[in-house]
C-alpha cells in the first residue's frame, strides 16, 4: 500500500515538472523576444512618431 502512495506522489511531481516546461514554451511562443526584427521595427516607428508629436 505504501508503494502505491509513493508512486502517485512521484507521478504528480513529474507531471508538475512537465507542465512547467510546457508553460515556459508557451510563454516563449506568446511573447516576442527582444531580438525579433518585426518588434524592433515597430518600437522604432513608435519612437519616431512620439518624437514628431513632441516637436509640435
Amino acid at each position: 500500500m505504501l508503494g502505491g502512495i509513493n508512486n502517485s506522489l512521484f507521478f504528480e511531481a513529474f507531471g508538475g515538472f512537465v507542465m512547467i516546461a510546457v508553460f515556459i514554451l508557451f510563454l516563449r511562443w506568446a511573447f516576442p523576444t527582444k531580438k525579433d526584427s518585426a518588434a524592433i521595427a515597430e518600437r522604432n516607428a513608435i519612437k519616431r512618431s512620439l518624437r514628431e508629436l513632441k516637436r509640435k
